[in-house]
């Protein structure tokens, strides 16, 4: 009997605070409270989320009380007026809400009988919000922050009326500046109006409540937590670090491939992948057979490998799920595209089948995955038994259409393949390597468009992104500078592609040798320096499920500065470099640093303190990027590309340059170098600074490396493992050069 009454009072401890009369539940450092109706979320003792409702069929609880409670889960019973529900007797408006604790978070699920539509309202806290749509919806203003705005959660095809076509990347998540983020998993459509008459309302076509909410100290965090659910960003690979050229049309067919990638080779321009757009198949659109076309590329078994072993290129082609007007293949949807039902067996074994036995056999390596956003039949129930009953057609076809392609091409490839997509979906990042931002605008409006789209893809969570360099929709020929500053931001890019012709091939190309030797230097000096960035840029990718997307806009790295909250054309590549894109003809532009210290890209010695705005010069040969202090980052020679027709050695110099960037004393960094040389291995490199002494320790590394420090005088001492070692300083770029044996497992302290 005492055993019981303890335990009753523990429960009712739990459940109630005798001094507000509130029911609360706590799990970790996150605290539920249930007063008044409201549901109050606090994280840490802070609240983060004030909880007015949860409706079904858009009609608010008239009660909310809390049932049970344990430390796995807490249970809330909610009563609803009978008209609530329209087809059931009075008596079934009860609903109950389980909430549950995962990683870093907590999740509520409830799905009543008679619920066919469910919202969740928060209370107006005056907070921020980031994400759930790529496309600048809805009055097409570039500034990420979507407070104020109402954005429908759902993918749909050409957006007319914005300065981009075909972005069709949404989401139902989104960050907070409070320090949560906000996931509906559901494929349901969904309306989510931010801010508006004092509500946060979340609303989808659906009775089945499954909501998230994660929380962190930093997005970084979060983001690992919600990549926990859906799972980790698929795997890049090595190739697909650096450059990749297309036209939107090989008249010429594969003998114009080869010519442009000989031309490359003759301007010393190193690429490491192709990529061949529709139309090269027979059948209706130039596609529906999947094959390559005899009379434009014949022999694809001899081309291909020329592509792969000659130039050192891999190849990748476009690929569509629909066959246009060619009816003949089984399981499809129809409709005025003919898309393929792919939850239908037949029709994804017919799929594979094509593509491995007509383009796989011959060497391609990955696919450019177009459409799935555009006239796909609703109201036509799916061989799985999908039907649009709960509005989720749209969004599920690309989600599927990503999985489907990353199965097709890891049965034969294993992880050396490489995807992109334009159209995409909650769940489809463990199935797409990168998405790209559409169908661009050949203007510096449409560069502008594709930068704001790549800040939002970021803020969902979408890793990998990049955009047709130089645009997509124009007569070919584009401006110089416009060339130039567009090649620039696609360096600086998580992928970086270009396109040499206008949509549909028409007008006058825009290969690098039909313009200026200046254009042609800029071009090669960004390519090279995209090679030299591959180990950075693959370890980022690689390690995106913890460290975050490779390009974070400002608002998510500083999420506490209300200045970077509107900024969309500035952004961190990884969590070393500011990159600041020129989006106009001007020769400079004004840049803002947030707090910290920071490094000029180009000179190292030139530093400036953040929480301010400078002006900085860009003449045609860069744009603004700054190196933030205390950070370290990683350039060398692992993967040559098409260097090794001008270079066959290149190989025998593979070698790691270690960055640091020291901060204060007292401040220590870190960077996560996946050694491609070495397997994969992880390897853990660290730097601190103490008084005048860094210390900066090294994993084994596969391959030899050099550590380069920042340092503004030339050291006393420099030690590797205890024992005295040679260095070169260079005065005029105030750094040291300190030479690491690989296989070893080193200590270098410099002072």
């Amino acid at each position: 009997m005492k055993n019981f009454v303890i335990s009753f009072i523990v429960i009712l401890l739990q459940l109630t605070d005798i001094q507000g009369y509130a029911q609360k539940w706590k799990t970790g450092d996150i605290s539920v409270t249930v007063q008044e109706n409201h549901i109050l979320i606090s994280y840490r003792d802070v609240l983060k989320l004030d909880i007015v409702s949860f409706s079904f069929n858009y009609t608010d609880p008239l009660s909310m009380t809390m049932e049970k409670s344990s430390k796995d889960s807490c249970i809330l019973s909610l009563t609803y007026p009978s008209w609530v529900n329209f087809s059931r007797p009075v008596n079934e408006q009860s609903a109950s809400i389980i909430i549950s604790p995962v990683s870093r978070g907590i999740r509520f699920t409830g799905s009543p009988s008679w619920a066919r539509k469910v919202s969740v309202r928060l209370a107006d806290q005056q907070e921020h919000y980031f994400g759930v749509v790529q496309n600048l919806v809805p009055d097409n203003r570039k500034s990420p922050d979507l407070r104020g705005k109402t954005v429908d959660v759902m993918v749909e095809g050409e957006q007319t009326g914005y300065s981009e076509n075909f972005s069709s990347v949404w989401s139902a998540f989104y960050f907070s500046n409070k320090g949560y983020a906000s996931f509906f998993d559901t494929y349901s459509q969904g309306k989510y109006q931010f801010a508006v008459n004092g509500m946060t309302n979340l609303t989808h076509k659906t009775g089945n409540l499954n909501w998230y909410v994660f929380f962190g100290s930093e997005n970084d965090s979060i983001l690992n937590a919600y990549y926990q659910v859906i799972g980790k960003p698929k795997f890049l690979p090595l190739w697909a670090c650096g450059t990749t050229v297309w036209r939107d049309e090989n008249k010429g067919g594969s003998e114009e491939i080869l010519s442009d990638i000989q031309k490359f080779t003759e301007l010393k321009i190193p690429l490491t992948a192709w990529m061949v757009d529709r139309p090269y198949s027979d059948g209706s659109n130039g596609w529906s057979e999947m094959n390559f076309n005899e009379k434009l590329f014949p022999r694809p078994e001899q081309w291909i490998k020329k592509l792969n072993h000659t130039y050192h290129v891999k190849f990748l082609t476009w690929v569509g799920p629909m066959t246009f007007k060619d009816k003949e293949f089984p399981g499809l949807i129809g409709g005025t595209m003919n898309y393929m039902d792919l939850t239908n067996p037949a029709a994804v074994d017919e799929f594979e089948k094509r593509l491995k036995t007509r383009q796989y056999v011959y060497g391609v390596q990955g696919h450019k995955m177009d459409r799935a956003d555009e006239y796909l039949p609703v109201y036509h129930t799916w061989y799985d038994g999908t039907n649009n009953l709960n509005y989720d057609q749209n969004n599920k076809y690309v989600y599927l259409y990503a999985r489907v392609i990353d199965k097709i091409l890891s049965d034969t490839w294993g992880s050396d393949h490489f995807n992109y997509a334009r159209a995409a979906y909650q769940r489809c990042q463990p199935y797409l390597s990168a998405l790209w931002g559409g169908d661009s605008r050949s203007c510096f409006e449409g560069l502008k468009g594709n930068i704001a789209n790549s800040m939002r893809c970021s803020f969902m969570g979408f890793p990998v992104w990049g955009s047709d360099v130089g645009g997509y929709l124009g007569e070919g020929r584009i401006d110089e500078g416009l060339y130039i500053r567009w090649l620039q931001f696609g360096a600086w890019s998580g992928f970086f592609e270009v396109k040499i012709d206008g949509a549909g091939g028409r007008g006058e190309d825009r290969p690098p040798w039909k313009y200026s030797a200046i254009l042609q230097q800029v071009f090669r000096n960004l390519c090279e320096q995209r090679r030299a960035l591959i180990p950075y840029i693959y370890s980022l990718s690689a390690t995106s499920s913890v460290n975050g997307p490779l390009m974070k806009p400002l608002a998510y790295v500083y999420r506490n500065d209300s200045v970077t909250w509107p900024i969309w054309d500035e952004y961190m590549f990884g969590n070393a470099f500011l990159v600041a894109p020129v989006t106009d003809t001007l020769n400079y532009r004004n840049v803002y640093l947030p707090e910290g210290r920071w490094r000029d890209y180009y000179n190292h010695t030139k530093e400036f303190k953040g929480n301010t705005t400078i002006r900085y010069s860009a003449p045609m040969d860069k744009i603004p990027v700054f190196i933030k202090e205390n950070t370290i980052y990683v350039t060398g020679n692992i993967y040559a590309g098409s260097t090794l027709n001008w270079d066959p050695d290149y190989d025998k110099k593979q070698e790691y340059i270690i960055h640091v960037i020291p901060g204060n004393s007292g401040d220590s960094c870190r960077f996560m170098l996946i050694d491609f040389p070495g397997d994969n291995q992880e390897v853990l490199i660290k730097a601190g600074t103490s008084g005048k002494k860094t210390e900066i320790q090294i994993d084994p590394l596969a391959i030899n490396a050099k550590v380069r420090l920042l340092t503004a005088r030339k050291p006393s001492i420099v030690v590797v493992n205890g024992k005295l070692t040679p260095f070169n300083y260079n005065s005029d770029n105030q750094t040291i050069d300190v030479n690491i044996a690989k296989n070893n497992k080193v200590v270098l302290v410099v002072e």
